[in-house]
């Protein structure tokens, strides 16, 4: 399954993104943020499948929320697709 990694600054970002995804009707896991995808040591990141990647984004920017990266699994790592 293809899926997106939005990536928050701690795990109180990421359950906040969460509730507000999940209040648009988007369905998402929270995780430790694999290593090497940020410079900051407690990272978290919101799994999403691939095709709510739009209204994602769409819902986290009307609640004013910001992802720090989002990327995508890309081999055995992963490649950085926007912010």
């Amino acid at each position: 399954m293809d899926y997106y990694l939005l990536i928050a600054r701690s795990v109180t970002h990421a359950q906040h993104m969460a509730r507000v995804l999940e209040a648009c009707g988007i369905r998402s896991g929270i995780l430790r943020a694999p290593a090497g995808l940020t410079n900051r040591g407690c990272s978290y990141a919101l799994r999403i499948r691939k095709e709510q990647l739009h209204a994602a984004r769409t819902c986290l920017e009307q609640a004013e929320l910001q992802p720090l990266g989002i990327f995508t699994r890309q081999g055995n790592g992963y490649r950085e697709v926007g912010r």
